[in-house]
């Protein structure tokens, strides 16, 4: 009856003291390692009660449960409280050598993935350190790429990737902005509303600024906070262009009718 309202739990703490065999079967069939460990604990712990008052048979019968729920389940420190203080050692040596044998595996494995992790913070390292150092040319006369306005001469900020395309920050974020998510979006929108006001404050009042906080200081973190978002990868090289793949070269108004107009010929 339980097992049909699906409490296995109850249903095996019953059936430990009407039928074990069926205990076990049951916990057996369970698929969560968590609540299958539970289990064989339970039907362990009453296996060591049921023979408490003589020290071989309890151990004998908690190291057949330890044996029938396998390694992965239980190993012999879940055990141990269940067997009794007299029990000798001897009688669990296999089991104590078999749990060594694994935490030294395990160990072993731990120490290799220390390892890795050291080289790759070190790899890390190397690359931040060269990025720092990191400096591009730029060719006085270059050309937005989307705008195909020299960037030089148009007075606003502008980005420079290693692809080597030079982008202005307006065309940059117009073409980035359809691939942010909404909390991008709206993290974009308060940046660039923030940098406006402290801009703004700087121009009228050079003094003024949070109390505590360096108007320029909180400048810088938003402009790099908004490089983050818009400056991330090149729009021509990363992975926006691939997800424009599927994305129309027109974009004028004629380039849109006629491709239109192709789709009804093509449907027809």
């Amino acid at each position: 009856m339980y097992m049909g309202l699906g409490n296995r739990q109850r249903a095996v703490e019953l059936a430990i003291n009407v039928d074990p065999s069926l205990a076990k079967e049951l916990t057996r069939d369970s698929l969560e390692r968590d609540e299958k460990k539970r289990l064989w604990l339970k039907i362990a712990r009453s296996a060591a009660e049921e023979d408490a008052g003589a020290g071989e048979d309890v151990v004998s019968k908690v190291l057949s449960i330890l044996n029938e729920c396998g390694p992965d389940i239980l190993s012999i420190e879940d055990v141990l409280p269940f067997l009794p203080d007299v029990a000798q050692i001897d009688q669990f040596k296999d089991e104590i050598c078999t749990a060594l044998t694994s935490y030294s595996s395990r160990i072993e494995d731990y120490l290799k993935e220390m390892d890795d992790c050291d080289q790759s913070c070190n790899a890390l390292r190397d690359e931040i350190r060269k990025l720092t150092d990191y400096t591009t040319l730029m060719n006085k006369n270059a050309k937005c790429a989307f705008t195909e306005k020299p960037v030089v001469e148009e007075g606003q900020p502008f980005y420079v990737f290693p692809s080597g395309f030079v982008f202005l920050e307006s065309a940059l974020k117009k073409e980035v902005m359809p691939y942010l998510n909404e909390t991008q979006k709206k993290r974009l929108e308060f940046v660039e509303k923030e940098l406006s006001e402290l801009k703004n404050q700087a121009r009228n009042d050079p003094g003024s600024g949070q109390v505590g906080l360096d108007p320029k200081y909180q400048m810088e973190e938003l402009q790099c906070e908004m490089d983050g978002l818009i400056a991330a990868e090149c729009p021509l090289t990363g992975s926006i262009m691939i997800d424009s793949i599927d994305r129309c070269f027109g974009e004028t108004k004629e380039d849109e009718l006629y491709i239109a107009s192709d789709d009804l010929l093509i449907e027809a």
